[in-house]
């Protein structure tokens, strides 16, 4: 956050303001990357043969 405000804002004590701010916002504590689950790893992609082969929908 500190470092999207400090392009177009400054004001004395700044940094110590953000962090207090964000130290105490539930919001902000919660999306934090430490408590984010990890993605999984990456599988293959089965890769049909022949044109129409594999047909799907989302």
């Amino acid at each position: 956050m500190y470092q999207d405000l400090k392009m177009m804002f400054w004001w004395p004590g700044m940094k110590k303001q953000i962090s207090e701010f964000v130290y105490a916002c539930l919001v902000c504590q919660k999306s934090k990357i430490e408590h984010q689950k990890p993605s999984g790893l990456l599988q293959p992609l089965f890769v049909p043969e022949w044109k129409w082969d594999s047909i799907s929908m989302d």
